[in-house]
C-alpha cells in the first residue's frame, strides 16, 4: 500500500423486502439495529412491498418459503435482501419455519407470523434476530453450538428468546472474512483503498 493511502471498509448493503402485508414501523426499527450486530452493514426497507406470488400457499394455508424465496431479486445497489412476510412459512416435511435463505448465497426469508408478541420490543427482538440469522446463512454459517450466538438453531420460540442478538466470535469473524473475500471477487483479486 502506498504512502497516504488507507484501506477502506467495503459496507455490505442489505434491503428489507416486505412481502405482502406488514408493519412498515417494526421493520424501520429492525433495519436500524442490524449494523449494531454486523458494524459493516447499512439496513434499509424498501419503499413498496411485493404482492404474495399466487401458486405458493398450501392446503394448510401456509406458504412454501422456498418459493417465496426465489421470487426474491437482489436489486442494483445491494449486496443482500431479505424478504419479510406476516403468512406463515413452511418447507415440507417441516411444519414451519422461521425463516429460509440461500447458503453462500444473497437471499433470505423471514416470517413474523410466528414471531409476534403482544410487546412489540420482544416481536422486535425476534424479528431481528431471525434476520441476523438468515444473513449469517448467506454467507454460508451452519449453525452455531454456542447457545447464545444469533446464528444458533431456533427450533421454538423460546429457543429465539434465549439466544441474544450478537453473533459469537466465531461466527463474526467468518461473516466478516466471507465478506472480504466477495470484495476481492469482485474487485479481482485487488484490495479496497482509498
Amino acid at each position: 500500500m502506498a504512502k497516504g493511502e488507507r484501506k477502506v471498509m467495503r459496507v455490505l448493503r442489505v434491503l428489507l423486502q416486505p412481502i405482502g402485508k406488514n408493519e412498515w414501523q417494526l421493520l424501520t426499527k429492525v433495519a436500524l439495529l442490524v449494523p449494531q450486530f454486523l458494524p459493516f452493514a447499512e439496513c434499509q426497507v424498501a419503499p413498496k412491498s411485493l404482492p404474495l406470488p399466487p401458486g405458493f400457499v398450501t392446503p394448510r394455508r401456509q406458504w412454501l418459503a422456498d418459493g417465496l424465496l426465489a421470487q426474491l431479486l437482489v436489486p442494483n445497489g445491494y449486496d443482500r435482501v431479505v424478504g419479510v412476510t406476516e403468512v406463515d412459512l413452511v418447507v415440507p416435511p417441516l411444519n414451519f419455519v422461521f425463516g429460509l435463505a440461500e447458503k453462500g448465497g444473497k437471499r433470505a426469508i423471514v416470517s413474523v407470523a410466528r414471531l409476534k408478541d403482544r410487546h412489540l420490543k420482544r416481536t422486535e427482538e425476534r424479528l431481528l434476530k431471525e434476520v441476523l440469522h438468515e444473513l449469517g446463512h448467506t454467507f454460508g454459517l451452519g449453525h452455531c453450538q454456542d447457545p447464545n450466538c444469533v446464528e444458533a438453531f431456533s427450533n421454538t420460540l423460546a429457543d429465539t428468546d434465549r439466544k441474544g442478538p450478537g453473533f459469537c466470535p466465531r461466527c463474526l469473524q467468518r461473516i466478516w472474512t466471507a465478506w472480504q473475500q466477495e470484495g476481492k471477487e469482485l474487485l479481482g483479486g485487488g484490495e479496497f483503498l482509498r
